[in-house]
């Protein structure tokens, strides 16, 4: 008791100072947080506990943020039952992002009804930091303190609040051992100050509620394109460790990530797609080998030179980057054996022999992994789909391993998937270099050359079009040639337009004809109702239309019977008589003018 006195004090003399840390492990799943109040004088009181939520809400921010709301709880609870209406008190935090939310406050509308990252505790450090500052007048400080000190400096040497840091971040470590009941679990309860809650079956969604939600709107549609798409079935699904393809594709830039998610489903613009599309005149072998089909499998087994020289040094680099992670050398000689032979890359001895060095759970695991990632297909593994398994089996390999690696298994796994996607898209960029040339020039002249042999294909093979369009030999195939890029381009794709109208138009004539047997049937049918229609009775009405189309007959012979043909009168040759010329003479008197004449109305 006499350490909450002296806590108390502090906090009226503006002495005391609070502390709080967290922890993660991926490896265990678990989360940790810690917190310490401390005196002038050295008294102390302080707590830790265990960070809720799924697996991916389990963040260091959950950890740091839910250690500053239990020192904020406590600092209340301290508040309101020793009555304390004025003093200071100065929280530290290594975390900077929840350092500037306890700074700057929840002034605005996002962080007063925030759901964004850890919204659940965002809103409860909120409500609060709300209620010391509206019941007392104590001057609550939140301030950064720089983590892990101790790793430079020596512990004597570092001041108050590194120390206390310090102190909390191994009471965070320690926490991992608490009793059961204490530990980790996946279910997080509603707080008092949260404004609404989602939960997606038992899981509170605490952090990228809308990307969880339209994960989880869309996920049936996903699932069955994938399983449609790559031939996976219900059983194989799980067994793909999604979450490592997922981090693999954030790492990538927008129109790289476009590019692995074409590789991925085979989508890739090939040589064997363009030409089924339509797009491409030529045939679809491909352009470096000249031997076999352009499929998007062919772009990483292509037998030209140049491709295999670019696939060993791509694939040598990628080794490199592997072995920088520490990846297991079961895992290396496993994959190399599967897949160097997809790529075209020879097997060498060491490989071969390597094979056979697995015993007791290594064994098992690795027969497993090699059963499902088989199922899922090897070629699928240079896309990013790899088996579950090689994560527990890299797992397995660094517990029994004396110098324990920094990173965990599932960061491996992610670093894996990532480099294996970078060297499929190398190999891709390596064949649109190959056919498109590297540099803009380069690009242009390959473009121009290409676009001449279709001109002159175009003359040798001219298409049908129709006749209001303009001849293509109006212009001889001489200056053609001589065009520039983009107007050869133009008049090309000027040609297939007009190529489509024409198909088109005809299409629609064709649509539009009827067989004579059609037309023979409705002359038949009419001079049938017009038959009947005789035999009928005389009627007024009858008589009336027949009269009236009488009329209508005779009016129509006046007005366009041909007129005959009056003989036009020929002028006469003799000149005309001269009137005398008067005009010298002076008139006295004018000729009276005629009368006006009265036309009948």
């Amino acid at each position: 008791m006499h350490q909450l006195i002296d806590i108390v004090d502090s906090i009226q003399h503006g002495t005391g100072i609070g502390v709080s840390d967290g922890s993660v492990r991926t490896t265990i799943g678990k989360a940790t947080h810690a917190w310490i109040f401390q005196a002038n004088n050295g008294s102390a009181i302080c707590g830790s506990g265990p960070v809720d939520g799924t697996t991916e809400a389990r963040t260091s921010h959950r950890a740091e943020i839910q250690g500053s709301a239990a020192l904020l709880v406590i600092l209340s609870l301290i508040v309101n039952f020793f009555n304390i209406t004025g003093g200071k008190i100065v929280t530290y935090c290594d975390n900077q992002a929840v350092v500037k939310k306890l700074q700057k406050g929840w002034q605005t509308w996002r962080f007063r009804h925030t759901k964004g990252p850890d919204g659940d505790l965002q809103a409860l450090l909120c409500q609060v930091t709300e209620e010391i500052r509206q019941n007392t007048d104590i001057q609550q400080q939140t301030d950064w303190v720089q983590g892990h000190q101790d790793n430079k400096n020596e512990l004597q040497s570092l001041n108050r609040q590194a120390a206390l840091n310090v102190r909390m971040d191994d009471a965070a470590k320690q926490a991992y051992d608490l009793p059961a009941h204490w530990q980790t679990i996946t279910y997080v309860p509603v707080l008092q100050a949260e404004v609404c809650v989602v939960y997606i079956g038992n899981d509170k969604l605490t952090s990228n509620i809308h990307l969880s939600l339209s994960d989880r709107w869309h996920e049936q549609e996903a699932r069955t394109y994938l399983l449609n798409r790559h031939n996976i079935t219900t059983e194989l699904f799980p067994t793909i460790h999604w979450q490592s393809l997922r981090f693999a594709l954030k790492k990538f830039s927008a129109h790289r990530r476009a590019t692995a998610v074409k590789a991925l489903h085979r989508h890739l613009p090939s040589q064997e797609k363009l030409f089924k599309q339509g797009r491409i005149a030529m045939s679809s072998l491909c352009p470096r080998c000249l031997q076999s089909e352009e499929t998007n499998s062919h772009i990483y087994c292509c037998a030209s030179d140049v491709a295999l020289k670019q696939r060993k040094a791509d694939w040598i680099d990628m080794w490199k980057q592997l072995s920088k992670c520490r990846t297991a050398s079961i895992i290396e000689q496993t994959w190399r054996y599967y897949l160097q032979p997809l790529l075209g890359i020879p097997l060498g001895s060491s490989i071969i022999e390597g094979l056979t060095i697995a015993h007791g759970d290594v064994a098992a695991l690795l027969n497993l992994a090699v059963c499902e990632q088989t199922a899922i297909g090897w070629d699928k593994l240079l896309l990013g789909l790899g088996s579950i398994t090689w994560k527990t089996l890299q797992e397995v390999i660094d517990s029994s391993n004396p110098k324990t690696p920094k990173r965990n298994a599932t960061a491996w796994m992610n670093t894996a998937v990532h480099h294996l996607i970078k060297f499929s898209l190398r190999c891709w960029k390596a064949r649109n270099s190959t056919i498109h040339g590297e540099t803009k020039k380069e690009q242009n002249q390959i473009a121009l050359q290409k676009a001449r042999d279709q001109i002159k294909a175009i003359y040798e093979n001219p298409p049908q079009m129709a006749p209001n369009f303009r001849s293509i030999f109006d212009i001889p195939l001489e200056h053609r040639l001589k065009m520039s890029l983009q107007a050869a381009e133009h008049w090309i794709s000027l040609i297939s337009h007009q190529v489509k109208v024409t198909h088109h138009n005809f299409r629609c004539l064709i649509r539009q004809h009827k067989p004579m047997k059609t037309h023979l049937r409705t002359m038949r049918c009419e001079a049938r109702s017009q038959a009947k229609e005789r035999q009928l009775p005389e009627t007024p009405r009858k008589a009336h239309r027949r009269a009236v189309q009488a009329a209508v007959k005779e009016m129509r012979d006046k007005l366009y019977m041909k007129k005959s043909r009056i003989p036009m009168k020929i002028p006469s040759k003799r000149k005309p008589r001269k009137k005398p010329n008067n005009s010298g003479q002076r008139q006295l008197f004018s000729a009276p003018s005629p009368p006006l004449r009265h036309h009948p109305p």
